[in-house]
């Protein structure tokens, strides 16, 4: 018997209807009538006299980051909010029940005059009729107008294609003073963003500051978006093409002089790495701001094969003197120790530090003429086979050490 009257109540539970707010035209109109019209709301006049109101800005998507153009493009809406005691009905048991809230527009409530000032599309303020205006029943008003917003951005490429830029949305009363309304900042929201494939969105930060206009202080928020840009795409088609024509200009002094293709293969290489250059300048930042470390490196890369060219003139011009013109002085002297840190093994080598000994010995004293004609002095062959040596280890020496540098200043500036 139990059982079954506590089953009788559980079904007469279920029949009996929820008490949920029911909508009626009749009553929200007569809640619109006394509100507005009863009340003599005027929409032209602000509720305090200092409104404090709450900015979020919901970012959608970034469109584009120019670092050429210096601005931001990004899609998305701001939630403002603020509170109008004139359009507050909770202790009006008459409506209070049925209507929690109603939606209306700018045209018949009070809104902020507010503005985007580093905008360079359109400078305005923020109105449009057809976003609605959400009035809660404690006169709680949430107003949420979109639209896609250009920005200037200053930005920073030191650390091109491994940089992070910031760049950020000002948002400022227009007209309205610090006294008479109190702007303030509370989040961005990212719940809706759909990622871009040259930037990847990092962080925010929000400030408060006051900007002066005509001896007023106009109270302003700053939205400061937080982005990385993805490096794979300028890694594949700029550093690694630009990096592996630059080790070109080092292999010129690995052929024989006696080839005829030394200094064809020098100004080629030259060429095609300053007709590369014209290619990834039109990618590289143009801006005088700041310099980007592979602006520098491009530069330094492109002096390396100038002077490549003219040490391959030389070493063709040593190749080619006449047997009997003597080597300089200098040039001896230079050739002993090239050869000493190129580790240069060749009888030559043997021979050029027998002449050391021999040169020693004739300022000592201690040689006599049978020992000077015995000693064979360095031929201009054997000078070419040395300087060429040479230049190769050092020109690839300084390559690495000049490309490593740069690529551990860019992913450290990445990854810190």
């Amino acid at each position: 018997m139990r059982i079954m009257e506590v089953s009788l109540l559980v079904l007469l539970f279920s029949l009996i209807p929820h008490c949920e707010a029911a909508f009626s035209y009749a009553l929200e109109n007569n809640l619109r009538t006394q509100l507005f019209t009863t009340n003599s709301y005027n929409r032209f006049t602000r509720p305090l006299a200092q409104v404090p109101i709450s900015a979020k800005l919901s970012l959608l998507t970034l469109t584009s980051l120019s670092i050429k153009d210096q601005s931001m493009l990004v899609a998305g809406y701001f939630t403002f909010t603020w509170s109008d005691n004139r359009l507050n009905w909770t202790a009006d048991a008459t409506y209070n029940a049925d209507i929690i809230a109603f939606y209306t527009t700018q045209d018949y409530v009070w809104i902020p005059s507010l503005a985007v000032t580093n905008s360079i599309s359109d400078i305005a303020v923020i109105s449009d009729n057809t976003f609605i205006i959400r009035v809660a029943m404690d006169g709680t008003l949430t107003w949420t107008p979109g639209g896609i917003y250009e920005t200037s951005c200053t930005t920073d490429v030191t650390y091109y294609p491994f940089d992070t830029q910031t760049c950020s949305l000002t948002l400022t009363t227009w007209g309205y003073t610090n006294v008479e309304i109190g702007l303030s900042g509370s989040e961005v929201d990212i719940t809706y963003y759909e990622a871009n494939g040259e930037w990847d969105y990092s962080s925010y930060a929000i400030t408060s500051t006051t900007r002066l206009h005509g001896g007023n202080s106009l109270p302003q928020v700053n939205f400061n978006l937080t982005f990385k840009r993805r490096p794979t795409f300028q890694v594949m088609n700029t550093i690694v093409p630009m990096i592996l024509l630059a080790s070109l200009s080092c292999f010129v002094f690995q052929l024989p002089p006696d080839s005829g293709e030394k200094m064809g293969y020098s100004l080629t290489t030259l060429l095609a790495f300053a007709v590369y250059l014209t290619l990834v300048s039109a990618n590289i930042p143009t801006t005088s701001i700041n310099t980007a470390c592979l602006s520098v490196y491009l530069i330094i890369m492109l002096a390396w094969g100038v002077m490549a060219v003219i040490l391959t003139i030389y070493v063709l011009k040593c190749h080619h003197s006449p047997p009997e013109k003597p080597i300089p002085n200098y040039l001896r002297k230079f050739c002993f120790v090239a050869a000493k840190l190129g580790c240069f093994h060749n009888s030559c080598f043997n021979r050029k530090n027998a002449v050391g000994k021999l040169e020693k010995g004739e300022e000592a004293g201690e040689v006599n003429k049978t020992q000077i004609e015995l000693e064979p002095e360095l031929t201009w062959p054997e000078v070419t086979m040395i300087l060429d040596n040479f230049f190769f280890k050092w020109y690839a020496l300084v390559l690495g050490s000049v490309t490593l540098c740069v690529l551990l200043t860019l992913m450290i500036s990445y990854y810190t």
